[in-house]
């Protein structure tokens, strides 16, 4: 491809490209960002699955709390939405300023807490992903 300017009628010869390579490049462009999308996304799954366990171990540690002032523990069943019962008593117990929540918040992923007679618990919860060691994606729980 020879660049040949010619300076009086103001164009280029030969630097045209044809119809067939700017289709390449741009279907190269596309796959190129799709498989970027892919582990943005992937990532994204990844980070809220941290943020699902370390929410988990705050509840935990704040029922632990609980536990020891009050000699059980909050006796419910649902979901944990910042109004329920074991959120209102472990922020009036300043066990916990306010209950987290799953970043997704929607569908299965919600954390759920089950104790029938306030000697044990268990919290219920949904991972998107297969990254944290010896945790399946899908319905996952913790007890004390």
């Amino acid at each position: 491809m020879a660049l040949f300017f010619d300076k009086k009628t103001q164009s280029f010869d030969d630097i045209s490209f044809t119809l067939i390579e700017l289709l390449v490049v741009i279907s190269i462009i596309g796959l190129l960002a799709s498989v970027v999308l892919t582990n943005v996304n992937s990532a994204r799954g990844k980070a809220r699955d941290a943020r699902r366990l370390a929410d988990l171990k705050q509840i935990q540690n704040a029922l632990s709390l609980y536990v020891t002032n009050f000699r059980s523990y909050p006796v419910y069943d649902g979901y944990l939405t910042g109004d329920d019962a074991v959120s209102v008593a472990l922020k009036n117990s300043d066990s916990l300023p306010q209950m987290p929540r799953d970043s997704l918040n929607s569908g299965n992923y919600r954390y759920s807490y089950t104790s029938a007679d306030g000697l044990t618990y268990i919290l219920k919860y949904y991972l998107e992903t297969n990254s944290v060691p010896g945790k399946a994606a899908g319905l996952n729980q913790v007890s004390p």
